[in-house]
């Protein structure tokens, strides 16, 4: 394979070698399927770092014993507006796809609902849950807890995660309106994929392991993450970790080993909230207006150096679309990892 040529690759047939690929290892194919189908996602919006570059590493902690094949899901407490999961160290996807499920279900019954997940793993782009839920005609809510990669304000040493949160709303004629940000200065996922890539960062992304600014990828792996707009970035870091940590009973802070290097089970905790819309005003009064809120931005007069206003979620959707009509592209080491994972599980379908 020629070096540095990308390839362009079908986003369903890329979901179901990531499928088999999955059960392959020993996840059931349903289960499999849910994980494939996030991790695509991610890459159809952009955001490559949540994407399919993730199989390698997910199955790199399967084989470590570090989360189960199966997710055992079983719930810890619930009302009628609230629930707790407990992932029992299974999949955060699968996990995930419940939760949003029941909380849809408790909208629907009560008027809104609060979905906590504890014991859990990675779960993809937390855009993708909200989205689901705005989809069902709700405004949707989600956060997550992740590794410490990241100082607090005024610290030193890495106590938070990323911990990113995402709100979704429904619109009349397109797709959600979608915020999904980390509330370190970059998703520390971005910064793997410039490692593989062999890529430079940005200043102001990450220190080093002697907690000086950097560019070097590797090197900021080695580091700590920045929080976004100092102390604003490590105050939301800290309300996330408390609403999917420590009120769910999962790992928090500084006790919660890494994705990467560390050979203990994460634990992490998701939350996922849903607003019944119209338990508040006529579903479509609501979208009325929402669409005049989308036009105060969108014909909004750009400043210099900027072709258009847009309304969170616009360009991702842009890519989305985009990138279901015309492929996929693939960079050769994200490629080649993947080949390559494939081979080792006994596949050796070519994509390309």
């Amino acid at each position: 394979m020629p070096e540095n040529e990308t390839h362009t690759i079908d986003a369903g047939i890329l979901t179901s070698f990531c499928t088999d690929v999955f059960t392959a290892a020993g996840v059931p194919f349903d289960e499999a399927s849910v994980i494939a189908t996030s991790l695509v996602d991610a890459n159809l919006i952009g955001l490559d770092s949540h994407g399919v570059s993730r199989v390698t590493d997910y199955l790199a902690r399967l084989d470590q014993n570090l989360v189960n094949p199966k997710t055992d899901l079983t719930v810890v407490a619930e009302t009628a507006g609230t629930a707790l999961l407990d992932a029992n160290n299974g999949w955060g996807q699968v996990a995930s796809e419940k939760a949003v499920e029941i909380a849809i279900d408790k909208a629907r019954a009560v008027g809104t609902a609060w979905v906590g997940v504890t014991n859990s793993n990675h779960n993809g782009t937390a855009a993708y849950w909200t989205r689901k839920i705005a989809e069902a005609g709700m405004i949707g809510i989600s956060g997550t807890n992740s590794s410490p990669v990241m100082a607090p304000f005024g610290g030193k040493d890495a106590s938070l995660g990323t911990n990113p949160i995402s709100i979704a709303v429904p619109t009349k004629n397109g797709p959600p309106v979608v915020l999904d940000m980390a509330t370190s200065a970059q998703a520390r996922g971005k910064i793997i994929v410039a490692a593989k890539n062999g890529e430079t960062i940005p200043l102001g992304w990450a220190l080093d392991a002697s907690g000086h600014p950097t560019t070097d990828a590797k090197d900021a792996l080695d580091g700590t993450l920045l929080p976004m707009a100092g102390p604003k970035g490590s105050g939301l870091a800290i309300m996330v970790d408390i609403l999917a940590g420590v009120l769910n009973g999962a790992s928090f802070g500084a006790d919660m080993p890494r994705m990467y290097g560390d050979s203990a089970p994460q634990l992490l905790g998701h939350f996922f909230i849903a607003l019944d819309i119209s338990a508040m005003t006529p579903l479509s009064a609501f979208l009325n207006r929402m669409t005049i809120r989308e036009h105060q931005t969108r014909d909004s007069t750009p400043a210099t150096g900027y072709e258009s206003v847009l309304m969170p979620g616009d360009l991702e959707a842009r890519k989305r679309n985009n990138n279901l009509r015309t492929g996929l592209l693939l960079s050769p080491s994200i490629l080649d990892e993947l080949l390559a994972t494939a081979r080792s599980r006994g596949i050796e379908t070519q994509l390309v």
